[in-house]
């Protein structure tokens, strides 16, 4: 069934959204993504999607709007698209709201902030450079395995400083946003994956963390009467499941992205002034979270959707961040793009390690420019996750 023909007419809404038998998770909607956001937002400010019996927003304004009001459209009940996964992320960052959300946010932000992660910049530095001097050395390398998750596994799970490998942390983090989708067959064969992390968590104790790592700190926060022990030991969480998987397929998006616009890749050796304008450009392209929900606090009226207290919405950062209404020629990548987007979120939820993820892909960004003339690109294969996107791999070269 073509997307196109998969909603239905529109004199058939609920509560005056579009209803559109579209499921939004199923691997029609991951491959054809673009599509599905375009009828979408096309559709209404609000729409119903009857398989998942939830609201959505595409819309960039309406989305960053309801990001802006974080009293009307709530985390705290959580933030996934089935009951369970809302229930077991309850002590996380993630999933809370108000005071109790800023508290755990600062907690977290002791580790991520500028400040915090500027003496990290020369081992990023040294570990970019060695990145991109090896891949020049071979014919042809793998986007995401050997380019995109290369730094983040070196240098960002060593500063997570938990007692597990990248590669485990790798899997509990692409498993737990899998879980955060529809109890749908991504999600059931990633349970196990999710739970071990749940369960690791429940068992944390000093012995599985490092001195000076950023868990650590969470804990030390949890000595000093500041968070309990079970916030604590599901905030690394926070720490663990998003820190990897969400820089990756940004990083690989930008490298993507470079190496389909040689003209930009020009235009940033020639001015690397524009390397944190790339850095963002890539972001909202890459939208790596697809959306989370909300659940809604009031009543309120958006368009001619009448939401109520209780009902549970769709915030889809991909489909906001493509909005020809907002941006020029939106599914081109281009150093010229103004203005911002809902990549790493918006509002109080903004993601925490924005500053971490931004410095690991412009160190990348400085390693290419004196050592990289022309980037090659192809053979993309797509991830299909429940709330991630992007590339799962395409081969590249360097020369």
């Amino acid at each position: 069934m073509g997307v196109r023909s998969a909603v239905f007419p529109s004199r058939s809404t609920h509560r005056g959204a579009p209803v559109i038998d579209v499921d939004l998770y199923g691997d029609h909607a991951v491959d054809n993504a673009q599509d599905v956001y375009r009828l979408i937002r096309d559709a209404g400010p609000v729409v119903w999607l009857p398989r998942h019996r939830v609201f959505a927003m595409g819309r960039f304004d309406d989305v960053r709007a309801a990001l802006r009001d974080d009293a009307g459209f709530r985390s705290g009940k959580g933030v996934a698209a089935n009951p369970v996964a809302n229930t077991l992320g309850h002590f996380t960052t993630l999933s809370s709201d108000g005071d109790t959300h800023m508290r755990r946010r600062m907690i977290l932000m002791q580790s991520l902030t500028s400040r915090a992660i500027r003496p990290s910049l020369p081992t990023l530095e040294r570990e970019a450079a060695a990145t991109v001097d090896r891949l020049l050395a071979r014919d042809s390398f793998d986007g995401i395995a050997d380019f995109a998750t290369r730094l983040p596994v070196q240098a960002v799970a060593e500063l997570v400083g938990v007692r597990v490998t990248p590669e485990q942390m790798l899997t509990w983090g692409r498993a737990t946003f899998d879980g955060l989708g529809p109890t749908n067959g991504r999600a059931l064969k990633s349970l196990r994956s999710a739970l071990g992390l749940f369960s690791y968590t429940v068992r944390l104790d000093r012995r599985h963390v490092t001195p000076d790592g950023w868990a650590s700190t969470v804990l030390d926060a949890a000595d000093r009467g500041e968070i309990s022990r079970i916030e604590a030991k599901n905030m690394i969480i926070d720490f663990v499941a998003p820190s990897l998987d969400t820089t990756i397929l940004a990083t690989g998006r930008l490298l993507w992205s470079l190496g389909t616009h040689p003209q930009a890749w020009q235009q940033m050796r020639d001015e690397p002034d524009l390397i944190p304008t790339a850095v963002v450009e890539a972001v909202r392209l890459a939208s790596p979270v697809r959306t989370f929900t909300r659940s809604v606090t009031r009543e309120t009226t958006i368009g001619d959707v009448r939401l109520r207290a209780g009902d549970r919405i769709a915030l889809l950062f991909a489909a906001a961040n493509s909005d020809e209404r907002h941006f020029d020629d939106p599914e081109r990548f281009s150093l010229d793009q103004r203005g911002g987007n809902v990549g790493w979120g918006h509002g109080v939820h903004t993601c925490v390690g924005m500053q971490l993820a931004k410095l690991e892909m412009q160190t990348l960004l400085r390693a290419m420019v004196d050592r990289v003339d022309r980037i090659t690109v192809d053979e993309p294969v797509l991830l299909r996750n429940n709330c991630l996107q992007g590339l799962e791999s395409f081969r590249a070269s360097f020369s």
